[in-house]
């Protein structure tokens, strides 16, 4: 095994590149700057959790950590692209970071949405029963093109929502995918180790399929949080919270949530451009894809559960429920008793406020 003099860099075995690392010199500047910035940022949201207890956002700093060290193992290629373990541990780890990112995000919705609809409080009895829905309302393939017009009969009499909007959120569906896909990655990234074109060619296959979970996931996701976040902007009086305390930039909170999907949806559909084109392709011959279509999306996303923390939506409401607890106003911020009265002189009915 040789050093190479310039790109292509790999090992070099007979004379013959066996597997092409890097079609460029990594640079150490870039990958310095960016894992100076994941650090801070990792380190604040470390505060947050410790603060917040939010464990909701365990990934999300796992998925930091693996950032800094990837970005780490990248400022170690520049002096030798040639060796292995730089290249093979930046990959890994920059592919599994955003389904990490992405399971905080699924579960920070099923937090938010929960709260807002249903209060934190709940009986301990049946957790679906008490949601009052089920798989049948939530996932209908017609439900969310109809959203403007009442249920079918036949769906009503089955389960009938307090609040008429159903907050189920297939939120371990979201995480298994992501599990997958960080399975599928890591094993993708192993592969062409062996230096083989079999296991070469079986990597990009493994690691497209993972991919593609991951951007269906994250497409449903977009859609459920997107229809629930417009729901509620045309009718905000489905939330208790949201009625109480208007001053509270509830839905920012969602719009947050949105661009962070959407960041790991652009940073999937690149890498698998990557991965599609192979080593000698357009996105794996230029070092500034991987900065501005990974390094940059995954920043914002950190960045965004910073400036709007999902945990403190969870905090703002155990406080309202507080307050209508001490007055005897209502057991919940969504329920309450029929005909019972709350502040600004609304009146609980049948699940909506008068």
């Amino acid at each position: 095994m040789t050093l190479n003099d310039g790109p292509p860099f790999g090992p070099v075995v007979n004379g013959t590149m066996v597997v092409v690392f890097w079609e460029y010199r990594p640079s150490n500047v870039a990958a310095y700057l960016f894992l100076a910035l994941f650090a801070l940022a990792t380190l604040a949201h470390l505060v947050y959790f410790v603060w917040l207890r939010a464990w909701g956002c365990i990934p999300l700093i796992l998925g930091g950590i693996c950032l800094v060290f990837g970005y780490l193992e990248r400022s170690y290629a520049h002096s030798d692209p040639t060796k292995l373990d730089p290249w093979l541990l930046q990959n890994m780890l920059l592919l599994v970071a955003p389904p990490l990112l992405a399971a905080s995000l699924y579960m920070s919705y099923g937090r938010i949405s929960t709260a807002l609809l249903e209060g934190t409080s709940k009986p301990n009895h049946g957790r679906r029963n008490n949601r009052g829905c089920c798989a049948r309302c939530c996932y209908s393939w017609y439900r969310p093109i109809i959203i403007y017009f009442p249920d079918p009969p036949s769906l009503t009499a089955h389960c009938q929502p307090t609040n008429s909007f159903c907050t189920c959120s297939p939120t371990r569906l979201y995480v298994l995918a992501d599990v997958a896909a960080i399975f599928t990655q890591l094993i993708g990234t192993v592969l062409p180790a062996s230096g083989t074109e079999s296991a070469q060619r079986l990597s990009k296959i493994i690691v497209l399929i993972g991919l593609c979970v991951q951007l269906l996931a994250l497409g449903i996701f977009l859609f459920t949080c997107g229809r629930l976040h417009v729901r509620l902007h045309r009718n905000p009086t489905r939330s208790r919270a949201m009625l109480m305390d208007p001053g509270v930039r509830w839905l920012w909170y969602f719009g947050v949530m949105e661009v962070a999907g959407a960041m790991l949806i652009v940073r999937s559909v690149v890498r698998g451009a990557e991965y599609w084109g192979g080593t000698d392709g357009v996105v794996a011959s230029h070092e500034w894809f991987v900065y501005v279509f990974d390094g940059v999306p995954m920043g914002v996303v950190m960045a965004g559960f910073l400036v709007l923390y999902p945990e403190r939506v969870v905090r703002e409401v155990k406080r309202q429920e507080g307050i209508l607890k001490g007055a005897g106003m209502g057991e919940e911020l969504r329920g309450g008793v029929k005909g019972e009265s709350y502040p600004g002189g609304d009146v609980y009915v049948g699940g909506r406020c008068h």
